[in-house]
């Protein structure tokens, strides 16, 4: 059975009892003063682009450099939790490694300038992974942590309710480009004034347990639809590895759409200061494109250890059929991988057999997507034979 993205030891919420941030909002160029934090722990390692430390970004289905002093080792960052539907690719932004697979992206390489103020009133809605312990917390008791941030920034806010059987919920703000990038700084001071242990995202590849980085650290998830990955990302990269240099962040991204969506997880890891500024870029990043994700954008929900139990299903295809299905150098079937989160396996060739064997691995949901997946390219394929073969027909007679 699939374990859930966070650890399932959970408190209920009226036990986290977090200090309101309180701080004035800053000028537009500059972050919220944070209150002093307490010190939380980790063992997940992340990218700090001053330093040797790798950085990871990575791609999906076919469908950035400034200087900055070198910040030192600070203490304990936040910890990790285990689920094993996304994996990620790393790239080296000092030394080789894999190629980066957001590549093909050709958005601009050129971070958007903060003193641009064309967008300024744009609005923006950003939905953050948390755990249900951590929601407990952004709440507070009362709703007095996340009344009080709503109100200093003139943004609205919500988390998700709790869905039996899970432990993750879904904050959302909305607002104007900085004052969300200031309300979900708030949110991380109050994770840092709690001094409750968080989680990580298991599958986005753990990184090193002592980023280079002076202050407190803490971790923000964000859920992009995969549309605007690629201008977050970047040509070959280039805006998230100059994101990380600029602000003395590090950023992660999953490679796999998270279950049932199209949405990647993007992990933030930086102090509050740090991931304010960072997140007015990432907010002129995500406004540039952001009519791509109107109306095609599958959201994550949150599923209970039901739905996200382990099933496996078999498909036997007619042997002239698999090399249609597979596509060239595998990329039709490397397709229904990513796009439903299943693993598929396929049998050797057999003498005396016409058919091979394709074994589907995943969720319930994930199974049955790549089954319907499946279907529909061999429908795809026996139409375009059988048009092939009446053109041919009809050139016979003619001739």
């Amino acid at each position: 059975m699939t374990e859930s993205l966070f650890d399932t030891n959970f408190t209920s919420e009226n036990e986290s009892k977090p200090v309101v941030p309180t701080t004035e909002a800053a000028a537009p160029a500059s972050a919220p003063a944070p209150a002093p934090a307490s010190a939380s722990g980790s063992d997940s390692t992340f990218v700090s682009a001053p330093s040797t430390q790798q950085g990871t970004t990575a791609a999906e289905v076919p469908s950035s450099s400034a200087d900055q002093e070198s910040k030192k080792e600070s203490g304990n960052t936040t910890s990790t939790a285990a689920s094993t539907d996304a994996n990620t690719t790393s790239t080296s932004t000092t030394t080789s490694g894999d190629s980066h697979q957001d590549a093909d992206y050709d958005n601009s390489a050129a971070l958007p300038s903060l003193d641009d103020k064309s967008n300024a009133d744009a609005l923006i809605n950003y939905r953050v992974l948390v755990s249900a312990k951590e929601a407990g917390c952004l709440i507070g008791q009362n709703g007095g942590v996340i009344d009080s941030i709503r109100n200093e920034t003139n943004t609205k806010a919500g988390i998700s309710r709790l869905t039996p059987g899970t432990h993750e919920r879904i904050l959302t703000v909305s607002g104007k480009l900085d004052d969300s990038a200031k309300a979900l700084s708030y949110f991380a001071q109050a994770l840092c004034d709690s001094a409750i242990e968080l989680y990580n995202y298991f599958p986005l590849k753990q990184l090193s347990s002592t980023p280079c980085v002076e202050g407190e650290t803490t971790i923000i998830r964000l859920l992009i639809p995969n549309s605007q990955m690629g201008t977050l990302i970047g040509s070959k990269g280039a805006r998230i590895q100059q994101i990380q240099q600029s602000f003395g962040v590090s950023m992660i991204a999953s490679k796999l759409f998270l279950p049932g969506s199209n949405e990647r997880l993007v992990e933030l890891q930086g102090t509050v200061d740090d991931l304010y500024d960072s997140l007015r870029v990432i907010s002129r990043c995500l406004i540039e494109d952001f009519s791509s994700s109107v109306g095609t954008t599958t959201y994550y929900v949150p599923r209970s250890h039901q739905m996200t139990r382990k099933s496996t299903a078999t498909i036997n295809f007619p042997n002239d059929m698999v090399g249609a299905l597979i596509g060239k150098n595998g990329s039709r079937i490397q397709g229904v991988r990513k796009v439903s989160g299943a693993m598929i396996g396929i049998s050797e060739a057999e003498d005396g057999s016409d058919e091979r064997v394709f074994t589907i691995t995943g969720t319930q949901q994930a199974v049955e997507k790549a089954k319907g997946l499946l279907y529909h390219n061999l429908e795809r394929e026996e139409q375009r034979r059988a048009e092939a073969t009446s053109a041919g027909e009809n050139a016979t007679e003619e001739s």
